[in-house]
This record gives C-alpha cells, structure tokens and sequence, in this order.
C-alpha cells in the first residue's frame, strides 16, 4: 500500500476512532472527552492540509511537464516540416542532376563521334590533303569556297568542345547542389527523430505524472475536490460556452446534411499540393464535428482524443474551424484583428493540422482546458506556445495542432 493509501486509511480509522464511552473507571469528565476529540480534530485539518499540499504540488509539475511536452511536440513539428522541406529540395537537386549527367552524355557522344570522322578523314590525307586536291583543281573560286567549307568544320568542332566542357562544368555544380541536399535532408531528419524522441520521453513522463496524481487524488478525494472547484462566474462562463457550443454542433449538422463530400474520404497524401487547396478526397470528418475535416492521420489522432475527452465530459470535442481553404484564410486575414489571422497560404489550418475548439475549452482554467493539457499529447496534439498566455502571439486557448 502506498504512503498516500496508508494515510488516508489512517485518516478515515481516526475519524471514526473518536471514543464512544468514558473509561473502565470511569475518571474521563465530559470536558476531557471534548478536549480530547478538539485536538483530534485538528490532527485530521493539519494533515488534510499536508494532503492538499502534496495535491497542489502534484499539479503544479503536471503543468511544467504539460508546457514542456507541448513544447517538445511544437519543436518536433518545426522540425518535421523542415525534414520534408529538405528531402523535396533533394529530390529537386537529383532531378537536375540527372538531366545535367545526361547533357554531359550527350556531349560525349558527339565529341566521340567527331573524334571517329577525325580519325577516318586523317587516315584518308586529313585536311591537308583535301586542301591540296582544291588546289589541283585549278579552279581560284572552288578553291576559296573549300578553304571556308575547311574553316567552318573546325569552328563546329569547337562548339561541340565547349559544349561538352559546359556540360561537364554544369553536372559537377550539380553533383555538389545534390550532396548538399542530400547532407541538408538527413541532417534535419535526424533532428526530426531526436525531436521526436524527446517529445516521447516527455508525454510517457507526463503519463506517469498524470497516473501519480490520480493515486494521491483518490487518497485525498476531499482536497482535491476542494482544488478544483470553480468560481460562480467562471461556471457561468463554462455554461455558456456550452451552449454556444451546442448551436455551433447544430449549424454544423445542418451544413453536413447538405454534403456528403467528406464521406469519400480515401486517406490519400496531400504531398504536392499548396497550404488550402488540398484536395476534398484526401480530407476526412471528424467525430462528433459535422462539417469538419483535416489530413487524415490528423483526423485519426483527433477522433482517438475526442473518444478519450467524451468519456470523461460525455461530448465530443466541439470544433469551431479545422482546415481552412485559401479563399477563407483571404477573408479572414482581411476581417479579422491584427495578428488574429495567418498571412493567407501559412496557416496550419490550410495544411488542415489545426483546429479551434470550444465547449470549455476555450476558456483557460476550465477543467475541459485542464484535460486537454493533461492528455492532447499522447495522441500528438498540442497548444502551440505561441497561443499561451505570454507565449509571443495572440493568446488563443482555443487553438489546437497536430504535430504530424
């Protein structure tokens, strides 16, 4: 049994131990017996405070591991997206390459060819002999007319040499453009996996984190059902933020029973295609979001944490916006606060990795915000830090994303 376990049993054995009866002789006076039960009541406040400490103190490092996770997983993002960057400028580099190998080629044909007719053209009298048949011929003008037929053969020839040396000057520039790519791809991959791996360190820490907290939780149920309550005004602002949040649902279901393209989603890659103007076949519905979508493997891990938060708040996770088209990022760069929108074509709604939630957890503090904190990182979803209060951008509680 753990140190908390035992004592919290010791706790409830003292409450209910207060004694009943006087003494065999009766010499306890009813002032003794009071006396007695005020000091073991304030045995059971003093450590029902340490309880409550230990509490605060439990969830105090859940939050620093809760920043330090998102965090991981915001620096494991970057990271991904530069990887990606790197391995398409390689290809980039390895497509030029190879056309500037077969230029190279192609130039070494030519000049293995001319090389070829040298050789046949030498062993028949060369050049010198064809200049002294046009001098037999006796004829001034015919003479003339070969001596320049001669001189532009030879200037042929040193076009096809310059060629090739271009050539060969243009793959061996291209040779080193391809290594560095290469060198640049497997330099931020390998970054991409320590990023990663970091990242997974701290949401198994921030697991066990949550697990020790559950056990001193259930040890001192008092305490923290004391730590968590709210003030009447934040409820009211949690009430009405649900139901916003259910006429959001609502409006949501009407706009999804009027299309059904959603429901032909195939999972296939967005590779190669621009920031909001992905491809419908490639978007898939999120649960319990009608009208909803993202990638595919972002709207997996989002169902698995909608499953998740469900279980423990009885809805869905409510969506405000998902992936947005570039013509919707136009209208609200141009309608929206300063800062409040991404330039048009650099969102990650666009990449449809980000969503706005509601239903609480637009509201810092709320227990749905508080869960989602504990838990978004196990499924690869995080609160950038730049949305945190102080993080650097518009504070926005309400923006999630998925590290990828």
């Amino acid at each position: 049994m753990s140190v908390f376990r035992r004592l919290a049993a010791a706790c409830l054995a003292a409450a209910v131990a207060v004694p009943l009866t006087a003494g065999a002789a009766g010499a306890d006076s009813n002032h003794k017996k009071l006396h007695r039960a005020q000091v073991q009541a304030h045995r059971l406040d003093r450590q029902a405070q340490q309880q409550a400490g230990r509490v605060d103190q439990a969830r105090q490092r859940l939050e620093r591991l809760d920043a330090r996770a998102n965090a991981a997983l915001d620096r494991y993002q970057t990271a991904k997206h530069a990887a990606d960057e790197a391995q398409a400028a390689n290809e980039v580099a390895q497509q030029q390459l190879a056309t500037a190998q077969a230029k190279t080629e192609a130039a070494r044909a030519t000049l293995y060819d001319m090389a070829a007719g040298a050789y046949r053209t030498l062993a028949s009298g060369g050049q010198l002999g064809t200049t002294l048949s046009l001098i037999e011929t006796g004829d001034p003008q015919q003479f003339v007319d070969g001596l320049q037929l001669l001189g532009q053969v030879g200037q042929s020839e040193s076009d096809v040499v310059d060629q090739f040396r271009l050539a060969e000057a243009d793959e061996l520039r291209s040779q080193h453009i391809a290594a560095a790519a290469a060198a640049k791809a497997t330099t931020a991959a390998d970054h991409a996996q320590v990023a990663k791996q970091s990242a997974d360190r701290l949401v198994a820490q921030q697991q066990r984190e949550i697990q020790r907290d559950r056990v001193l939780l259930a040890s001192t149920r008092h305490a923290a059902a004391q730590a968590h309550q709210r003030t009447r005004s934040l409820q009211r602002r949690i009430a009405a933020a649900r139901a916003r949040a259910l006429a959001i649902q609502a409006r949501q279901a009407a706009r999804a029973a009027s299309s059904a393209l959603l429901a032909k989603c195939d999972g296939s890659s967005v590779a190669g295609f621009r920031n909001g103007q992905l491809p419908v076949h490639a978007l898939c519905p999120l649960w319990g979001a009608p009208g909803e979508a993202l990638r595919s493997d972002a709207a997996a891990a989002f169902n698995q944490l909608s499953h998740a938060y469900a279980q423990a708040f009885g809805l869905p996770l409510c969506v405000t916006a998902s992936y947005r088209t570039y013509q919707r990022q136009v209208e609200l760069y141009a309608s929206m606060p300063s800062g409040y929108a991404a330039v048009p074509g650099t969102s990650n709604h666009g990449w449809a990795l980000a969503v706005d939630l509601c239903g609480g957890i637009q509201v810092d503090g709320s227990p749905e915000h508080a869960w989602l904190l504990d838990h978004a990182a196990s499924y690869d979803w995080f609160h950038p830090a730049w949305a945190m209060p102080g993080g650097g951008g518009p504070h926005e509680p309400w923006h999630w994303e998925y590290a990828g």
